[in-house]
């Protein structure tokens, strides 16, 4: 009985590792650790309205967008938020709809992602776009790493892309999570489509489009370093990086070193 349930457990480990996970209550506010910043309600499709922060900066003229990875809710990624507002970034985080106090939308953990997500980045973006006049930069991990750069790769007002561990291809995804068990869905009609990166990438880009940092963890077991090589081959852009992390997890390059994960960011938003 106890190997039964050792085995139960194990099979169950690859999914519960890239499950969506919402939260709705707020382990950390920006209050909480004394953070200057605006509470934001941005209108997204359906009639969903999407919690935001926004925190100012008065040391430069660009802006970040930051979409999680659907794990929690984004008061706990202010670690992140207040190292880039401390390089002189001006900081939006969202919370998707279904997560922290966005309006409510029924989540299945899972279903890897769902095509709302992507409406909810364009909703942000349009904000942003309207209010501030800064130089947007599309910054997430994880879905929101696939999200911002599906999304943000032919917006016309997003200068830079930063996708630490984004989705590659939807359809080799599907083999994957079988190869690992993985009781994992994908939305309808999701493959091979304007969702997928690797079909997205191989577009004219954006017109103030100049350049994309590709963020990779040497021990994802859903993408390989060959995946990513292949996006950055397939991506017609010309100023795109890649930087691998040897000793990461999947979708944790910040926690295992932080101040080289910040600096491979400035470094690239300088070199933009």
């Amino acid at each position: 009985m106890r190997l039964t349930s050792l085995l139960f457990l194990l099979f169950l480990i690859p999914s519960a590792l890239f499950a969506l996970s919402p939260k709705r209550n707020y382990s950390r506010t920006p209050h909480d650790l004394h953070m200057t910043y605006e509470k934001l309600s941005i209108p997204s499709t359906n009639n969903m309205q999407l919690h935001a922060w926004y925190f100012p900066s008065d040391l430069g003229d660009q802006l970040m967008i930051i979409s999680h990875d659907g794990v929690g809710n984004m008061g706990d990624y202010l670690e992140r938020v207040r190292i880039l507002v401390n390089y002189g970034f001006s900081v939006v985080i969202y919370d998707y709809r279904g997560f922290g106090q966005s309006s409510d939308f029924n989540i299945d953990k899972y279903q890897y992602i769902y095509k709302e997500f992507y409406d909810d980045f364009d909703a942000v973006y349009n904000y942003c776009e309207a209010r501030f006049h800064h130089e947007l930069i599309a910054y997430g991990w994880g879905i929101g790493a696939g999200i911002s750069l599906v999304r943000g790769y032919q917006k016309d007002d997003i200068a830079g892309i930063i996708a630490d561990e984004p989705f590659v291809d939807f359809t080799k995804l599907k083999t994957q999570f079988s190869k690992i068990n993985a009781i994992m869905r994908l939305p309808a009609g999701i493959e091979n489509s304007s969702y997928n990166a690797l079909n997205m990438v191989k577009n004219q880009p954006g017109e103030k489009l100049r350049g994309i940092l590709y963020l990779h963890g040497s021990k994802n077991f859903l993408y390989s370093t060959d995946d990513m090589e292949l996006l950055l081959a397939s991506t017609t852009l010309e100023f795109t990086e890649l930087y691998q992390f040897d000793v990461a997890s999947r979708m944790d390059n910040f926690t295992v070193n932080e101040s080289e994960y910040a600096r491979q960011i400035y470094a690239f938003v300088l070199n933009l």
